[in-house]
């Protein structure tokens, strides 16, 4: 069973292009508060880093593929084919009136190489995390409309090359006005636009400063709001725990790699997901822990213990039971333990669980609100969206592969495209490695 076609390449080149063309013009948006055109030709893609994500599904699709040899592969290509577009662009752009410090070029290599590690990351991260979803997404559409959209596709982009060549040849003083280009156009500015839109909601006192109507970006605007005395997620919201969900999680899986090296003699991946070193159950524990702790009238040291002992009790229960129901896994047992409530948890652990509470809400929590705090409150703001959306898609992928794993005990064999995906690229052996301590029920 074939992963994919090349009609099914040419989709996910314009896919990864259009999304490197949003991603590099809200960069600029943040930047300088304004739609700046980014890309040769008429059509919003970014040739370049397509060119690199494709190639890194290809090569991920083989067997024996070393992670350090793909990644490797695609920063030297990155950078030769960014040479090259730097190279071609010059010959073909700098005829016309554009800034060539706008552009990027005579670009020194210590700034190419950062370029190239920079989309190196990105491509991985995107091939960890959203190429399984957006595979299973074009693998659900009828195969004949697969291959009419890859052929338009393809159309599109070669004609678009070849007029963008000409008329820049034969008018190099003259701007495109084509039809597509003033739709690439009205897109950027509708995306720039409705950034600011929102980054004015959440401060609208950059209003009152007529911050507007400045053309400055986002640093300025930080430090604008930082001169009005705004302090970045105060007291308790979304963006806040949004940044304590990262960063405990980030934390957890440390403190857990570090506590079993040192008691079992054996570096382990503690990781809850396929990319990254978070541990979610951390994560989500301190995100409920701050909701539920915050909540509590008396805040004397009995009653943050006995919520933290209830809490963590009933948190752990809930987590072993969603973890069996949905995935068909367990990641702990204490049933050899005694005082355990169906080895789910017991009662050593929900003392442990009112300890960490109290030390939580007393001695961690406050400067850790602190440290959040101090955060550039639209930078913070901003990030928080990305890692809201790294979790999410993150988060869906460890789903895809921990529900095939344990249907792969009953139907061995992959019964779709999409079962065949995940069995290439997360076999039992790569499973095991990415969760050493997982159990199947049925073992």
């Amino acid at each position: 069973m074939k992963l994919f076609t090349g009609a099914d390449l040419i989709i996910y080149f314009f896919i990864y292009g259009l999304l490197a063309w949003v991603l590099n013009t809200v960069i600029y948006s943040l930047k300088e508060q304004k739609y700046i055109n980014t890309g040769v030709l008429n059509i919003p893609i970014l040739i370049c880093p397509s060119l690199i994500m494709t190639l890194m599904i290809i090569v991920s699709s083989g067997k024996n593929v070393s992670y350090y040899g793909m990644l490797m592969m695609a920063f030297i290509d990155y950078f030769i084919l960014d040479k090259l577009g730097l190279f071609f662009s010059q010959r073909l752009l700098l005829k016309k009136e554009i800034s060539p410090e706008r552009l990027g070029y005579g670009k020194s290599l210590k700034i190419s190489l950062i370029n190239a590690i920079i989309i190196t990351a990105v491509c991985f991260t995107f091939l960890k995390t959203l190429q399984p979803i957006i595979f299973s997404l074009v693998s659900l559409i009828p195969r004949i409309i697969v291959n009419i959209i890859a052929i338009v596709l393809l159309l599109l982009l070669i004609s678009d090359i070849v007029f963008t060549y000409i008329f820049v040849r034969k008018y190099p003083m003259q701007s495109m006005d084509s039809n597509i280009a003033k739709r690439k156009n009205t897109f950027g500015e509708w995306i720039s636009k409705n950034i600011w839109k929102r980054i004015y909601k959440l401060y609208p006192s950059l209003l009152s400063d007529d911050f507007e109507d400045s053309n400055k970006g986002i640093s300025d605007a930080d430090k604008l709001l930082e001169e009005q005395g705004v302090i970045f997620a105060r007291g308790i919201n979304a963006a806040k725990l949004i940044w304590v969900l990262f960063i405990s999680s980030l934390i957890g899986d440390i403190v857990e790699t570090i506590y079993v090296l040192i008691v079992g003699h054996e570096l382990m991946r503690r990781s809850s997901f396929v990319l990254g070193p978070f541990s979610l159950v951390w994560g989500l524990g301190a995100v409920i822990l701050t909701l539920a702790l915050s909540k509590v009238k008396r805040q004397n040291n009995l009653s943050i213990f006995i919520s933290g002992f209830f809490f963590g009790g009933v948190f752990e229960y809930l987590c072993s039971v969603f973890t069996e129901v949905f995935f068909g896994m367990k990641f702990w047992d204490y049933s050899y333990m005694p005082f355990n409530i169906d080895g789910r948890t017991n009662l050593l652990f929900m003392f442990f669980w009112g300890i960490v509470a109290l030390v939580w809400f007393k001695f961690i929590y406050p400067p850790f609100s602190k440290f959040i705090e101090k955060i550039p409150p639209v930078t913070g703001s901003v990030l928080a969206v990305v890692i809201a959306l790294f979790f999410i898609c993150n988060g869906t992928v460890t789903s895809m592969v921990m529900i095939r794993t344990t249907d792969r005990k009953k139907h061995p064999e992959a019964r779709n495209v999409i079962e065949q995906f995940i069995d290439n690229e997360y076999p039992n052996e790569a499973v095991r490695k990415l969760w050493p301590n997982m159990n199947f029920l049925e073992e």
